[in-house]
């Protein structure tokens, strides 16, 4: 052996399952550890091959196997022998075979890729090889001495096409449907018919049309231009040869060989991988009587050659469909989670459903009357969704009956007569697809049904009818959330609502202003509040306070301290006094009663003095209330006292002062003061101070609308707590 330019090394391996990657693994190794300038592509495809051959011989022969690798320069040889030579390996692409073998349609490998590859048979072996390199054509044999047996006789491959010839990896790379396009033409050339076709049977065992390739046959084309229908949408061919396959199954013809069909014949022969028939090839041909014994032995072969890679693609395209439809269903779930709008949610969910799975949909929802209307219409094509809403608002709502799932429904019976009332074309053509209905149930109950329409030519495809149902099924979920949280949302803010006042009341010589604004997502009662009344005549109270948390507790206390101030001011009550009895009720209360900081006071208007008015408060564990002084300064106006809630038998005291024209009034609760960015508040460094320090010139609503934006922008985040303000400005 010299170690430069030759290379021979054998290895042997028992039948068993690890067989082809412990052969891999030696191919591999000896070429690559040889020294020689092999190339690296050579060395993949003498891996792909050997593995084939090997795990061909295991499965096939059950017997040990000798694995013999010869590399003479840039050429590789590698022949694989077992110990059963009664097992006939099919001939190669072109040679007479036999046509219902059980096995060999993994050699469809080494015709492809190898430059040649043949078979030698010996009394008690069998060995099959292939040659790889520029040097190692179809005649070139084995080396002299090759452990062949005394009495083989070796078996070259012909020649192979330069179709035939593609790149094993390039094959492999092809999606399905180019396969099945690869196959068919290779049944028409193998045949010399006019044409071919693939029926493939789908997940209910039907036959459907995948491929074909061809024409010639005069009267089929005459036919296809009787129908009208558009052959462009189709493969060519595609529906002529599905309605002669049909033709022929309803008179219970021999596929195999068709005879006394005039001007016509049809040649068919099965697709098998693992044993099992995934469909059918057949070529057709003008010419009756066109097709022989040994046509029929070509079709066979390309039909075997073709079977196992087909189901492999077929496979991959599956598992390909299945990650697409779980990442479009993860995709779809997030974005409807994402929303708790129902006309967004139906906008969305039609917007996700075309053009991906039909050519339009629409969603059907019950109205204030009960009945189902289109809540959302969606085309394709957007001129025809005008067209499409007036044909689902004229026509009859599909009637859904509990527990039904996905059925088809005729637009066409529903809205013909809608559609000519309509006089448009585009609603004619619209009233004669067919649709699929969907209902949307969540929690046991029934939202409305999802309409999903599909172009004429063709039924809508089973794995997008359940792609739907799932999309459906998700969407009615989505709708469900979005109706319940409307719900909430619709109560949270009529509680809120009620409170605080409906309107502020006018107050002679006093300009008045109040803000309010909920943090979250404005689906939970606040516990911060605000009013503003009437007390007596000439007497106006205000009051200003934080309940302790949120939620129906907190507006329970929240209630009750407003209604509670009303009653007891109205009696005649001070200040002081309100507090004081409000303490006790709350204490009273127990463990269901929650804290509460409070200003509460009286406001008296004093225009003869030349004062604006007279005020009277009690700050009661509250952020201190502040004067802008209107010749300058701001300062605090009530001492702080104890929160209510917490301390029985408490006495409070009132504070009292002028408000003068031009002078400003601020009480704010603490999602002013404690508004947070980073680890600094807004009222550090008497911040609310300055802030207000900075209003002068403002009217009162002014100055509310001054400081809630300066609460937004003070830090990056969204304020986390609720806000109120009170604004009294003299006149």
């Amino acid at each position: 052996m010299d170690g430069r330019q030759n290379l021979v090394a054998a290895a042997d391996f028992d039948p068993e399952p690890s067989a082809a990657a412990a052969a891999r693994r030696f191919v591999r190794e000896t070429l690559i550890s040889s020294g020689l300038p092999v190339d690296d592509d050579a060395v993949s495809d003498a891996v792909l091959l050997t593995s084939e051959l090997v795990t061909n011989a295991v499965v096939h022969a059950g017997t040990p196997v000798q694995l013999t690798c010869r590399l003479n320069g840039t050429n590789i040889e590698v022949s694989v022998m077992d110990r059963h030579p009664a097992r006939v390996i099919p001939d190669p692409p072109g040679a007479t075979a036999v046509v219902d073998r059980p096995s060999g349609r993994g050699l469809l490998l080494p015709a492809a890729l190898s430059a040649s590859w043949g078979v030698t048979y010996a009394a008690s072996a069998k060995a099959v090889w292939f040659r790889l390199g520029p040097d190692a054509g179809p005649d070139a044999g084995p080396e002299p001495g090759a452990d062949t047996g005394p009495d083989a006789a070796e078996a070259d491959a012909p020649s192979v096409t330069a179709s035939a010839r593609r790149r094993i990896t390039d094959l492999l790379q092809l999606g399905y449907d180019e396969l099945l396009g690869h196959a068919v033409e290779l049944a028409r050339d193998a045949a010399a018919a006019d044409a071919a076709y693939a029926l493939i049977a789908d997940e209910d065992g039907e036959l459907r049309m995948r491929a074909a390739v061809g024409g010639g046959i005069p009267q089929l084309q005459a036919d296809d231009e009787d129908t009208g229908e558009d052959s462009g949408a189709r493969p060519a061919g595609m529906a002529t040869f599905l309605d002669l396959y049909n033709r022929f199954s309803e008179r219970g013809t021999d596929l195999a060989q068709v005879q006394n069909e005039p001007l016509h014949s049809l040649l068919t022969v099965p697709l098998a991988a693992d044993s099992r028939v995934i469909g059918m090839l057949a070529v057709a041909s003008a010419e009756p009587d066109r097709f022989s014994q040994a046509d029929l032995t070509q079709v066979q072969d390309v039909a075997d050659r073709m079977a196992v890679p087909l189901e492999r693609a077929r496979l991959a395209e599956h598992d390909r469909i299945r990650r697409a439809r779980l990442s479009f269903l993860a995709e779809a779930s997030d974005l409807l989670a994402g929303n708790l709008d129902q006309e967004k949610t139906v906008a969305l969910a039609a917007q996700l459903v075309v053009p991906r799975l039909a050519a339009w949909c629409a969603a059907l929802l019950p109205g204030e009357d009960g009945e189902l209307s289109p809540a959302y219409v969606w085309h394709a094509d957007e001129s025809l969704i005008d067209a499409l809403t007036g044909l689902l608002n004229e026509a009859p709502a599909p009637q859904v009956r509990p527990g039904e799932g996905p059925r088809e429904w005729s637009l066409n019976a529903a809205a013909a007569s809608s559609a000519r009332d309509l006089g448009s074309a585009a609603a004619a053509e619209l009233a004669s697809d067919p649709a699929w209905c969907l209902p949307l149930v969540a929690r046991d109950r029934s939202l409305g049904i999802f309409l999903i329409g599909r172009p004429r030519e063709g039924a809508l495809a089973r794995e997008a009818v359940e792609l739907a149902e799932d999309l459906t099924r998700r969407v009615a979920l989505a709708l469900d959330n979005a109706r319940l949280y409307s719900e909430q949302l619709q109560a949270t803010n009529a509680l809120q609502r009620s409170l605080l006042p409906p309107e502020l009341p006018d107050i002679p010589g006093v300009e008045l202003a109040a803000g309010y604004e909920a943090a979250g997502e404005g689906n939970e009662v606040g516990g911060d509040f605000y009013d503003v009344f009437e007390a007596t005549p000439g007497r106006w109270r205000f009051a200003i306070g934080d309940v302790c948390g949120k939620g129906p507790e907190a507006a329970a206390v929240t209630g009750l301290t407003r209604h509670a101030l009303r009653i007891l001011a109205r009696e005649g009550h001070d200040v002081p006094t309100v507090l004081e009895r409000l303490n006790s009720l709350i204490v009273d209360e127990g463990s269901r009663a929650r804290f509460i900081t409070l200003i509460h006071g009286e406001l008296r208007p004093a225009p003869a003095s030349g004062e604006a008015a007279v005020v009277s408060l009690v700050c009661a564990g509250h952020p201190q209330p502040l004067v802008l002084r209107s010749a300058g300064g701001v300062a605090a106006v009530a001492e702080p006292q104890p929160l209510l809630g917490v301390l029985d038998g408490v006495a409070f005291e009132e504070n009292t002062f002028r408000l003068s024209p031009g002078d400003v009034l601020l009480c704010v609760t603490d999602g002013v003061t404690e508004r947070r960015c980073g680890d600094r508040l807004l009222d550090d460094d008497d911040g609310l101070r300055d802030l207000l320090g900075d209003c002068p010139d403002l009217n009162a609503g002014s100055v509310v609308a001054r400081i809630q934006r300066t609460v937004r922008e003070f830090g990056p985040d969204p304020p986390t707590d609720d806000l109120a303000l009170l604004v009294f400005r003299g006149l």
